[in-house]
């Protein structure tokens, strides 16, 4: 079983977790404990669905919904010459609705706060980093993926022109490109910086220099230039980030 096997397996099982038993899942988390980069992701996906659960769950439910459903008229078997057509009919509307959920998440739907942006980011970075789609050393080359990808590339601080580039991959939030280009600081160290439109920001970090925090166990540096909203994570200690700025 390889990664994308997985989480292929890892992506049907369900938030509370009831089949973990059963031999398949078995293997497939037996690999997650083993592959960072695949721990990182199924720990990302169990706070997503975790989320997702949370908002079904506060939906109430109606009283009298199972009275409702019965009273429903029943629905008559189609007659043979029918069936394909309805078939036909059906796959058209999940093609659609697939049209509609790609539009939905790849069209903004207002500016995002502080809080979803630093969710985003927790949620990429996970234990160990991003997975990144394309790697390179060469700093041109991730610059030319990102912006063929129509996703951010800000004036990167000067620092950054002498590390060695991991690779970088782009995200969705609310419709809103978020990027991420990672860089290697040596001894295990690593550092990920983050890009966002300013516009795409109600409130986004302050332009005249950059505030320092914790996230999820991470070294982060927020701050804008006149464009760019950038988000910097390190593995490194505090010194290690402040040195980089």
């Amino acid at each position: 079983m390889d990664r994308i096997e997985a989480q292929q397996i890892l992506s049907a099982l369900r938030p509370n977790g009831s089949e973990a038993n059963e031999p398949l899942f078995e293997d497939a988390l037996a690999l997650a404990e083993s592959d960072p980069k695949l721990r990182a992701w199924w720990e990302a996906q169990q706070r997503f669905d975790r989320r997702v659960s949370a908002k079904l769950s506060s939906v109430p439910v109606p009283d009298n919904l199972r009275d409702t459903i019965l009273a429903a008229p029943k629905v008559a078997a189609f007659p043979p010459q029918w069936r394909h057509r309805s078939l036909l009919v059906a796959a058209a509307l999940v093609a659609l609705l697939c049209v509609a959920g790609v539009f939905w998440s790849i069209n903004p739907s207002g500016p995002l706060d502080s809080t979803e942006l630093a969710n985003e980011v927790s949620t990429a970075l996970g234990t160990t980093g991003p997975q990144v789609a394309m790697t390179s050393t060469n700093h041109q080359e991730v610059k030319a993926w990102l912006k063929a990808q129509n996703a951010p590339v800000g004036d990167m601080p000067p620092k950054f022109e002498g590390l060695p580039s991991i690779g970088c991959q782009k995200y969705y939030v609310r419709g809103h490109v978020l990027s991420v280009v990672c860089f290697t600081l040596g001894n295990g160290r690593e550092a990920h910086l983050f890009m966002i439109d300013k516009s795409a920001l109600a409130d986004p970090p302050d332009s005249h220099g950059p505030q320092f925090d914790r996230l999820n166990g991470w070294n982060v540096a927020t701050w804008s230039d006149s464009h760019t909203s950038f988000v910097l994570a390190t593995n490194g200690t505090m010194d290690d980030l402040k040195g980089l700025l």
